[in-house]
């Protein structure tokens, strides 16, 4: 197996195909890196639970939680040890060799319904008779893949261009762009309703919205709302207090008034 193209391939897997918390990732990437240095990426090996949760900063019931979760996402195949006699067993499952390609809007079968993981994603179905098209194999300029090659892969790829371009590169606060990326996702896009609950016009709408209302409070740093919970929160329905803030009036004495100013939002 080859680090490189698995490391490339995880890193897909994570932006196209399932969300993935810090503490799996972290683990995964710890298992990783072990098999890796120990030259045995392609066999099972042995590593402790105190190793990994010294690596990992997970408790045990976290350690236990992140671990089921790699083994029904299909990235990591686990088999228990046996206290004070030998480690739990891994082997890290090839991601890179398994049939190329993402699943299109037509395909409705999610991880979460094929615990067995990753060798049930078959090749991306083009939409005249579902018949395989050729799948370019996804790099680090996926976002400036020609028109040609994005009718050929999966349209989150698209969404996700237009969701840096046009949201996340206007948004007054970027961090955590994986959780803001997926939340943007599942306000636009929802299994259950392709329309999702809204477009990205409105998002657009409510961001500029929100950075007036921003700039009326003299709001900045740690107080303007990350993305994704601003998201998650609806906030392109709010409406906005635009009143410009009062600044304190000086006392006789020369000292600031201690009336505190209130931050003001609507509808959280």
């Amino acid at each position: 197996m080859d680090y490189f193209k698995q490391r490339r391939a995880y890193r897909n897997f994570k932006m196209y195909e399932a969300s993935v918390s810090n503490g799996q990732n972290n683990l995964y990437r710890e298992l990783l890196d072990y098999a890796n240095d120990e030259g045995k990426l392609d066999v099972q090996f042995r590593m402790k639970n105190s190793a990994l949760l010294s690596l990992t900063g997970l408790s045990e019931p976290g350690l236990d939680k992140a671990r089921n979760s790699l083994v029904q996402l299909g990235l990591i195949k686990y088999v228990r040890g046996k206290k004070n006699v030998k480690p739990p067993e891994y082997r890290i499952i090839n991601l890179y060799s398994r049939s190329a390609g993402y699943p299109t809007s037509n395909q409705t079968t999610s991880h979460k319904s094929r615990p067995t993981g990753l060798d049930e994603v078959g090749q991306l179905v083009g939409q005249g008779g579902g018949q395989p098209v050729e799948h370019k194999e996804l790099t680090s300029t996926d976002l400036n893949l020609t028109d040609t090659d994005k009718k050929n892969i999966d349209p989150r790829i698209r969404i996700r261009e237009d969701f840096q371009n046009e949201v996340w590169a206007i948004y007054p606060r970027q961090e955590k762009f994986g959780d803001a990326w997926n939340a943007y996702y599942r306000a636009t896009i929802t299994g259950s309703n392709p329309a999702g609950k809204t477009t990205k016009q409105a998002i657009v709408d409510g961001i500029n919205r929100y950075k007036k209302h921003l700039v009326a409070k003299g709001t900045k740093g740690q107080y303007v709302e990350q993305l994704a919970n601003w998201l998650d929160n609806g906030g392109w329905l709010s409406q906005y207090d635009m009143t410009p803030s009062v600044q304190p009036a000086a006392t006789s004495d020369g000292q600031a008034s201690r009336e505190a100013q209130t931050y003001v939002r609507n509808d959280f």
